[in-house]
């Protein structure tokens, strides 16, 4: 069966590409003001970047997302120790600078006119725009990076839940955003002539712990082992001065949130 739902919106992007292109442009301001603060230093930061993006034209970031994290803290390492820099400071400058690429790429696509599918559904799957409970800023930076597919096999209940639609599937709760009212009830409809059996099939409450008891296990997982990590930065490693304190309180940290979701997930089950 083909796609008999397909919501769009007309440049819906742009108000979080401004947003998007103003955070960018004063990060990549700071990066070239560190420059001058002291040039010497900023050579090596300069260098690190340009590396970046070199061996990102023939690689894709985000597939080996893991291996540029990695060859990036070994190419900093490297880089601090034999300048005598500051391996905080000069992962910070790096970041920094990275921003100009992408504040020149984002300031030429809002000079462009663009059409966005926001929501889409067919008998095999539906697609939307599904921020987690903690992405909320991520998604008013940009909302099309949060656009999922989702098997429609996959879906156990469907309900209006005030002004947004629930859909729960096997494995997590989705609330697509961006429906207008009339729009929800369309979506309703469908499933009303097509799968009745799923309507309102979990109870909202129910739902709506399960989303409470994903928040509290991000916040557990992800919250505290950043903030220990930083407490132990700022206290034990002179704020980043010191690098092999740094980098095991950043390995400590990653070990940790595993442990923190390993035991989260038994006491869930039991």
């Amino acid at each position: 069966m083909e796609n008999i739902i397909e919501i769009k919106r007309t440049n819906f992007q742009r108000k979080s590409a401004y947003f998007q292109l103003l955070n960018y442009a004063l990060f990549s301001i700071l990066g070239i003001v560190s420059i001058f603060w002291d040039w010497k230093a900023g050579i090596a930061p300069i260098v690190c970047v340009i590396i970046f993006y070199l061996i990102e034209r023939k690689i894709d970031f985000w597939s080996n997302v893991i291996w540029f994290i990695i060859a990036f803290l070994i190419l900093s390492f490297s880089l601090s120790w034999i300048f005598s820099l500051s391996f905080g400071i000069f992962i910070f400058q790096c970041l920094l600078l990275a921003a100009i690429k992408p504040a020149i790429v984002i300031w030429k696509e809002t000079k462009q006119e663009h059409t966005d599918v926001i929501f889409a559904m067919s008998s095999e799957y539906f697609v939307c725009l599904s921020p987690d409970n903690s992405d909320y800023k991520g998604y008013a930076m940009n909302p099309m990076g949060y656009k999922k597919r989702f098997p429609m096999s996959a879906v156990i209940s469907v309900q209006r839940d005030g002004n947004s639609l629930v859909i729960a599937l096997q494995q997590q709760i989705v609330r697509p955003r961006e429906l207008r009212s009339e729009e929800i009830e369309i979506i309703l409809e469908y499933f009303r002539k097509n799968r009745p059996d799923v309507l309102a099939a979990v109870e909202t409450k129910i739902i709506r712990k399960e989303e409470d008891r994903i928040y509290w296990v991000k916040l557990i997982v992800i919250g505290i082992p950043c903030m220990l990590a930083g407490l132990s930065i700022y206290f034990f490693a002179d704020n980043g001065r010191n690098t092999l304190v740094t980098i095991l309180s950043i390995v400590a940290a990653l070990f940790l949130g595993l442990i923190l979701l390993k035991i989260t997930n038994l006491i869930y089950r039991s």
